[in-house]
């Protein structure tokens, strides 16, 4: 029998930094992080509306944000994968893009 979130339509692919980021936060906020990511993948385009994402304009690439209580999950669809490049606090997380 397969787990369900192996059933996704959408390849989570974690940066070294993303993953050092996560790594560093307590395990409860990493479960919740994760869960979204698995609805992310099974939804990128979020027709169902249940994630709050939106599109970062202004940036070299087309990066979108996942908003996840105060954490943002930076990220961008390329081809049949989400690629996360950054997981910190909305204070935090904006400042490379600059």
């Amino acid at each position: 029998m397969r787990s369900s979130y192996l059933l996704t339509n959408y390849e989570i692919l974690v940066s070294q930094t993303a993953a050092t980021e996560l790594r560093a936060l307590e395990k409860s906020l990493q479960e919740r992080i994760k869960e979204k990511l698995r609805e992310l993948a099974n939804d990128p385009s979020n027709k169902n509306g249940r994630l709050d994402v939106k599109k970062l304009s202004a940036t070299g690439r087309n990066y979108s944000r996942l908003r996840v209580g105060e954490y943002r999950i930076i990220f961008f669809l390329e081809e049949m994968s989400i690629k996360v490049v950054r997981i910190a606090k909305r204070s935090d997380v904006y400042s490379w893009l600059d």
